[in-house]
């Protein structure tokens, strides 16, 4: 695996896909103290990094020849990549997907002209199944990560960034089973050795980030995270090789960072990213990496998100960010008690979004009640002047949930 055969992989993707430029923001760089730049492949063709590698191999295939169908097996992203690039080369392709995969995911892979067959709950259970596949119906298969062909696609990605932003200091990038992680740190390392690059995964699905650290092949039991696209047990071993060899570091972030990182995207951008696309942002967001004053690559690896997640993963970036609490209030249950309490909540701006009252607890005394409210507020500051408000107007505040 070099750079000869990352720039032969971009020279047969340059008719195909979309260079999105670095992109500068004013907005993370404030708050991170150092210039922070965001490559967007939430924009590609397929709403993904993806296609790269799948079009690098499926082509390579058809100019070798005697190949007419593929399969493989994918959390979504890959999917879609297979299923373009099969088309383009009319070739007919099935590919293995968990039964967890985002409807919309399912949809688009079909909508590119493939079979889908829904298998497994994880992405292990589905590669198991797409051998299967491979061998009964003689179909050739296409590795989502493991494959040096589909490494040297996705590492095109290593090579625009350099040209664009030559002087960069740190480019962090998602990994799952490692294909993106591998191909782009191989290209830049060989392009820069100076520039550090780190991998990001969540913490929920940490098995690069732990076989890192040891130095050693580790699979992981039980995964789970709201990052579907990067949700894998087991790590590639080409995948791995490069990364010990060219990667300086490998973090996680949680579920809540994740979220909030797609909230900040949103709203401070106006980019839609899916939960794996946004930890790179994550990363540098929590502040686990220290980069002020350095020139630091977000590698936004897709966009591909069920528009019926994204109001639960919104809410659980709000929660995380401190933006919508629940307060328990213990009170009297009598009439204009609850008019008291929205009076002292209207007073300190926090809005209301749900009410509800527990007359059951074993600890209430009779006529007493709790109240449980949610509220939506500015921030913890927000929510702990709320608190003292309540408090003050002799109102027994129980706790607030984070939930």
């Amino acid at each position: 695996m070099t750079l000869d055969n990352i720039k032969e992989a971009q020279r047969r993707l340059a008719p195909v896909v979309q260079r999105n430029r670095l992109d500068h923001s004013s907005t993370f760089s404030a708050m991170t103290g150092s210039d922070v730049y965001l490559k967007c492949e939430n924009l590609q063709k397929t709403g993904s990094f993806k296609v790269r590698g799948a079009y690098n191999k499926i082509a390579k295939l058809a100019e070798l020849g005697g190949v007419n169908s593929i399969v493989a097996c994918s959390a979504g992203n890959h999917a879609q990549g297979c299923a373009f690039a099969a088309s383009s080369m009319g070739m007919k392709a099935t590919i293995v997907m968990p039964k967890t995969t985002p409807i919309a995911k399912i949809k688009a892979t079909e909508g590119y002209g493939a079979k889908v067959e829904l298998y497994g709950d994880y992405y292990d259970d589905s590669y198991n199944r797409a051998l299967e596949i491979e061998k009964t119906e003689g179909a050739a298969f296409i590795h989502p990560f493991d494959d040096e062909d589909v490494i040297a696609g996705q590492g095109t990605l290593g090579i625009e960034m350099t040209e664009e932003v030559p002087d960069l200091d740190y480019v962090i990038v998602p990994a799952g089973g490692g294909g993106l992680l591998a191909g782009v740190a191989c290209a830049i390392k060989s392009i820069n050795p100076n520039v550090r690059v780190i991998g990001v995964q969540a913490a929920g699905a940490p098995a690069i980030a732990l076989s890192f650290k040891e130095k050693t092949h580790i699979c992981t039991d039980v995964i789970y995270t709201i990052a579907d696209g990067i949700a894998v047990k087991n790590p590639g071993n080409i995948t791995l090789e490069l990364i010990n060899k060219y990667v300086d570091d490998v973090m996680t972030v949680s579920d809540g960072e994740i979220a909030s990182a797609i909230i900040h995207l949103i709203e401070r951008t106006k980019l839609v990213v899916e939960p794996a696309g946004a930890t790179p942002l994550a990363l540098l967001l929590s502040g686990k990496l220290n980069v002020k004053g350095k020139k630091v690559a977000c590698l936004l690896s897709g966009g591909n998100i069920d528009v019926s997640t994204i109001g639960k993963i919104i809410d659980r970036g709000l929660v995380s960010r401190g933006r919508k609490i629940e307060f328990s209030i213990q009170l009297q249950d009598r009439p204009g008690m609850l008019e008291k309490v929205s009076h002292i909540l209207a007073e300190q701006n926090a809005n209301v979004i749900s009410i509800t009252y527990d007359r059951m607890s074993a600890d209430l005394e009779f006529g007493e009640t709790i109240l449980h409210i949610g509220c939506e507020v500015g921030g913890r500051e927000h929510s702990e002047r709320v608190a003292k408000a309540l408090t003050a107007s002799g109102l027994r505040v129980l706790g607030e949930s984070r939930r």
